[in-house]
This record gives structure tokens, sequence and C-alpha cells, in this order.
């Protein structure tokens, strides 16, 4: 047990700093391949660069050795924000001073990962880092037992271990991994998950892209996981592919859709939702109608960044006009909804079935992946407003319950 007990504070030592120059950084143990060997002061050791276009909560600089990333506490309004500073392997570590004083310090590329934020697992796979991450929320590894994409991901990785919940992290398990970082969402005002994992002095990133306001702005947060991996030149070339589809579908539907009143909604009494939970204009999806063209029903005294619930009265009120819905509860949930309340049918989408809902074979996958992928979310939007723009075609992670 002392022997543990040793080990464990050894950890915990080269996870919250080094020699007392820094609140925190996050070492590599076993040189990883990318060390540099022949360090040289001057010289530039990040030859692929990252540029943010579209993201309002983080940015990036680079400085020779080390780059920072600097972002929002998107937990705590009007904070002050996060940094974290990232030192190339074999190269010295930089002086925390000044705006780098209460930055986490972690060493790249990095070799040993933990993921509790579902889009980041998806930024990770799609760089093809899988075989980085050695632990896993257990939502995380739930999934792998349903859905055959997370269990790709917990295969590729070689079985990582469970290191807890989003809120109760197991620290010791943490340490004993030697986690270099751990991906975690960030959530918004109200959470402290990321703010929880900082304060136990585990490495904890914050990965807000689900705060951001325009979908490519949530896409780009790849290029911020993949400056842990000096994989830059991978996630820039990934971005401007998915802004491409994004803004061809844009083109096709631009001007073809105008009139049309929808609205993006939940209905699942599974899911949490007592009769309807609707989405205003002034969240990424419901920018996402407004990028088409079409127009919100659940907007009025609706600007929160999740939307809110309505109450039967007001949901019909609201939803008077609808004449198309985008239902973000699997297809199964939403038609049990609608059976088992035929007060659904007073909506016109419903009785008319001009609606779709979430595939329920792949669901997981999709909401993994759909906040990067806002190319086949866009996508799936527009087939089901506009079918006739897309021949033959059915969506990807949206469709109706015909083809469902």
């Amino acid at each position: 047990m002392i022997r543990i007990a040793a080990v464990l504070l050894g950890l915990s030592i080269a996870l919250t700093g080094c020699g007392g120059s820094g609140p925190g950084e996050s070492k590599a143990q076993d040189g990883p391949e990318g060390c540099v060997t022949d360090y040289a002061e001057g010289r530039d050791y990040f030859p692929d660069k990252s540029t943010v276009d579209e993201s309002e909560l983080w940015d990036i600089s680079y400085h020779d050795s080390y780059k920072t990333i600097t972002l929002a506490d998107t937990e705590k309004a009007g904070g002050d924000p996060l940094r974290y500073v990232l030192h190339q392997c074999g190269t010295p570590k930089p002086k925390a001073t000044g705006d780098l004083s209460n930055a986490l310090f972690v060493q790249v590329p990095v070799t040993k990962v933990s993921v509790t934020s579902f889009n980041a697992l998806a930024m990770v796979d799609r760089l093809g880092k899988n075989d980085t991450v050695t632990g896993l929320s257990g939502q995380l590894l739930g999934s792998a037992e349903t859905d055959a994409w997370y269990a790709g991901v917990v295969e590729d990785a070689g079985n990582p271990m469970s290191i807890g919940e989003y809120t109760d992290l197991d620290r010791e398990a943490v340490l004993g991994l030697r986690t270099q970082a751990i991906l975690m969402s960030g959530f918004g005002e109200g959470f402290d998950d990321v703010s929880n994992a900082r304060s136990t002095g585990l490495p904890g990133i914050s990965v807000s892209n689900r705060m951001e306001e325009h979908a490519l702005a949530s896409a780009e947060w790849i290029k911020m996981v993949a400056a842990f991996y000096n994989a830059e030149g991978a996630a820039n070339a990934e971005f401007e592919a998915i802004k491409s589809r994004f803004d061809k579908v844009v083109s096709t539907v631009s001007g073809k859709v105008d009139g049309r009143e929808a609205g993006y909604l939940c209905v699942s009494a599974e899911r949490g939702c007592e009769f309807v939970h609707g989405h205003g204009e002034e969240t990424l999806t419901g920018r996402l109608l407004t990028k088409l063209g079409a127009g919100n029903v659940f907007a009025r005294d609706n600007d929160g960044p999740n939307g809110r619930a309505y109450d039967y009265e007001e949901a019909i009120g609201s939803g008077a006009d609808a004449d198309f819905f985008v239902v973000y509860d699997p297809m199964r949930m939403t038609l049990a909804a609608l059976d088992s309340d035929p007060r659904m049918k007073r909506f016109q989408p419903f009785d008319k079935g001009d609606f779709i809902a979430g595939v329920d074979k792949n669901f997981e996958e999709c909401r993994a992946k759909t906040y990067l992928d806002v190319d086949v979310l866009i996508r799936d939007f527009a087939i089901g407003l506009a079918p006739h723009l897309f021949p033959g075609e059915k969506g990807t992670c949206f469709v109706r319950s015909s083809s469902a």
C-alpha cells in the first residue's frame, strides 16, 4: 500500500507541475515519436499550423517550440479565459508567467488521452488517433455495447479503461493511466465538469463546440483537438472538406424553401420531454433552419442555447403555423410518443407525416458526429425540407418514418 501511494503521489506531481513552475503540466513519460532531439532556439517546430476562422470561442497562436490555445470558459460566464500551453516534446518548457501563469501545460504530441466528450471522441477518431485513447467515461464505454461505431473506436484503442463519469471522474484511474489530457465537454453555465477536474489537478480540456452559435464554428473544433497531436494539417483538410459540402447544400437550397415554417424539437418522454421541448433561432440547429431559408415557429421568447420546454397550450399555439418538424429523438421513440398522445396530431407536420427524426440503428454514432459533420446535418435538414431538390436521396442521421 505504501508503494502504491508513493507511485500515485509521483504521478500526481508529474501531472500537476514541474518544479513548482506552473499550476499544471501533463508530461509524456515514454519519449513519444516526434520528440525533438536537436533543439535550437528560434527554430519553428510546427510547420503545420491552423487558423481559427469560424469559432467565436477559441483561438490559437504559435511560438516556435510551443503553441497557446485560449478559449472561453463556458462554465463560468464572464470568467477568465482558459489557456493551454502545448510545448513540443524535447524542447524547454515555457515559463509559467504573465498570461500563462494559470495555464495548463501539455507536452505534445500527446500519446495518452482520456475522453468523456462524445463530440471530442468523434474528432479523435476522424484524426486517426484512437490508439492514443487509454481511458473513456462509463457512458462512452456503455455505448460500445450497443453501437458499432463506438465498438470500433474501443477496439482501435485497445480496450481503454473506465475513468468514471462526467462529474465523478476516478482520479486514481486517470493518474494511473498517466493521462496527458482529458477531452471533456464544456456544456455551459450550470455545469462544472471541467472546473472540477482542474481543481483536483487533472488535465481537463474543455471541448465546447456544442456552445457555438454556428455549425461551421462547431466543426472547426477539430483543429483545436488536432493541435494536441500536432495534426493541424489533417484537421485543416478535414474542415475545408466539411465546409465545401456544407456550402454546396446551402447553395442548392437557398431561396427555394422560403415561406416554410419549421421547428426543431423533442417529443419523447423517454428522453425527458414533458410535452414539447423546442429550439429557437439562437441555437446552432435553429440557425441551420434560418440558413436554409425556413422560419422557426419556436423562436418567440426562446433565446436559450438549448431551447426550452413548452406546456401543451403554449406548444400548440407556437406550433400552429408549422409545416415541417425536425425531431431530435430516435424515430422509434418519436412514433411511440405520437401513438401514445393523440394531442400530437394537432401539429400539422405530425398529422401529415411531414417530419424527420433521428435514425434508430446508429443514433448514438450520429449523436457523436453530427456536430462535427455539420455538412451531413444540414443536408439531412435540407432533404427533409425540400426532397425534390435531392431526388432519390435520403438522410443519414435524420430520416422520414417511411425510410427509417
